[in-house]
C-alpha cells in the first residue's frame, strides 16, 4: 500500500488514525541560522555554494519544525519508534522532548568526504544527524551489514540534480533504518517527503508506505519516482513524446 498526500504535515497528520504506524522516518526542515539577507550565509553565498543556499532561501528548508507534531507522532503509533535527520542545532530540543518517553536513542552520523570549503567562523558543515527514539518493547531487526551508526560518503550530488531537491537523502541508508525497524508488512510514514527517497525504500522492501508532501513540484517528483518514472521520462511525457501505463 503506497499513499501519497498532497497538502500540510501539521494538518494532513491529525487524519492518520491512532496506533495505526510502525515506523516514523522524517527529514524535517533543519534549523539554519544566518539565511536572511544582510546575515550569516547570506552575505558570503558566492563564496559558500550559492545555489545550495538560494534553493533553500526558496523554500522553508531552513526554518525548522514545529516540535508540537511530535505529540501527533506519538499518538499514531502503538509504541513509539522514529527517525529523524537534524542538524546539531535541533538535536537537544529532540532529546529534551522523548527523555521522558521511557525511549532507547542512538545518534546516526552521515559524514560527506567532498563538502564545500567555507567555513564561516564555524566548524565545518561535514555532517548530519539521524537521531532515532524507540520505545522499550520495540526490536532491531538488523544485521552487521545494516546497522551502522557512522556513514561516510560523498555529497549525493547525482541525486540532487536528478530529483531537484537540495536536502535529499541517501537510499541505501534509508533502506537500511527500514530493515533494522519493520518486518515486511509494516507502515512507515514520512510526513516530510521530500523527493520521495523513503517511499521508494519502502516498495523495494515491501513495506506500506504514507508520504506527505506541501510543496506541489517535489510531490510530483516523489510521485513519479515511486512509480518508477525519472525525470527525463517526465519531461518526455509532458512533452507527449512518451507514453507510459502504470
Amino acid at each position: 500500500m503506497i499513499k501519497l498526500i498532497k497538502g500540510n504535515a501539521y494538518e494532513e497528520i491529525k487524519h492518520i488514525p491512532d496506533k495505526s504506524v510502525d515506523l516514523i522516518i522524517i527529514d524535517p526542515p533543519y534549523k539554519i541560522e544566518g539565511l536572511h539577507e544582510g546575515t550569516g550565509l547570506f552575505k558570503n553565498r558566492q563564496k559558500n555554494n550559492g545555489s545550495y543556499i538560494d534553493d533553500m532561501m526558496k523554500t522553508d528548508l531552513g526554518n525548522g519544525i514545529d516540535i508540537a507534531i511530535l505529540d501527533d507522532f506519538v499518538r499514531i503509533q502503538p509504541l513509539i519508534y522514529i527517525y529523524i535527520w537534524c542538524n546539531k542545532e535541533q538535536i537537544y530540543d529532540y532529546l529534551n522532548y522523548y527523555k521522558d518517553k521511557n525511549c532507547n536513542f542512538e545518534i546516526i552520523i552521515w559524514a560527506k568526504t567532498n563538502i564545500p570549503p567555507f567555513t564561516n567562523e564555524h566548524y565545518l558543515k561535514d555532517k548530519e544527524y539521524c537521531l532515532m527514539f524507540r520505545e522499550k518493547g520495540t526490536k532491531l531487526n538488523g544485521t552487521y551489514e545494516t546497522m551502522k551508526t557512522f556513514y561516510l560518503t560523498n555529497i549525493n550530488i547525482k541525486d540532487r540534480k536528478q530529483y531537484d531537491h537540495p536536502t535529499i537523502k541517501d537510499l541505501g541508508i534509508t533502506k537500511n533504518l527500514i530493515l533494522n525497524s519493520t518486518n515486511e508488512g509494516d507502515t512507515v510514514l514520512d510526513c516530510f517527503m521530500g523527493s520521495g527517497t523513503t517511499g521508494v525504500a519502502c516498495k523495494e522492501l515491501n513495506r506500506n508506505f504514507i508520504g506527505i508532501e506541501i510543496d506541489n513540484n517535489y510531490f510530483k517528483i516523489a510521485k513519479d519516482r515511486i512509480n518508477g518514472i525519472t525525470q527525463i521520462e517526465r519531461k518526455k511525457l509532458d512533452e507527449g513524446q512518451l507514453q507510459l501505463e502504470l
